[in-house]
């Protein structure tokens, strides 16, 4: 464990940089540009509506090092909500998995203080392969669905 990572819910003060973070995560993962006005844009949104999600950060030495969004989603199967992790995204190379897994365990853990929260999902992009062995490797199981999309 990292002494000195901190993993905490990301404030208002925080959108600037998240929305870097998102525009470099779009390129270095799955090589898309995205306008960072219409990004930062994306992020206020997130909190002026708490239904919109909020986002945890990772820090150490009060760098940002790691950050993932966190939108919910009502399963009436379950009658519960799912914390659906949008994808966990870390700059520190050589520190990746720690701060890979402080973010996720940080995510179900706050899940998991809501009596209405009933499990976690995480998206992951269908080439990492990479990131979907850690996910197997925290005992997350690949479910049969995929996910359809239609972008306006």
């Amino acid at each position: 464990m990292l002494e000195n990572l901190i993993v905490r819910i990301a404030t208002r003060d925080d959108s600037s940089e998240i929305a870097q973070f998102n525009v470099l995560f779009a390129k270095e993962t799955v090589n898309k540009n995205l306008s960072l006005a219409l990004t930062t844009e994306g992020v206020h949104q997130v909190f002026a509506k708490f239904n919109n999600g909020f986002y945890l950060i990772a820090e150490m030495n009060s760098a940002i090092v790691g950050i993932t969004m966190i939108t919910r989603e009502w399963s009436d199967w379950n009658n519960g909500a799912f914390y659906c992790i949008q994808s966990i995204f870390v700059t520190d190379k050589t520190a990746e998995k720690e701060i890979h897994d402080a973010l996720f365990e940080k995510a179900k853990n706050l899940a998991k203080e809501h009596y209405d929260v009933c499990g976690v999902r995480l998206f992951v992009h269908k080439d990492d392969k990479e990131t979907q062995k850690r996910y197997e490797n925290l005992g997350l199981q690949k479910t049969e669905y995929r996910l359809f999309e239609e972008v306006f």
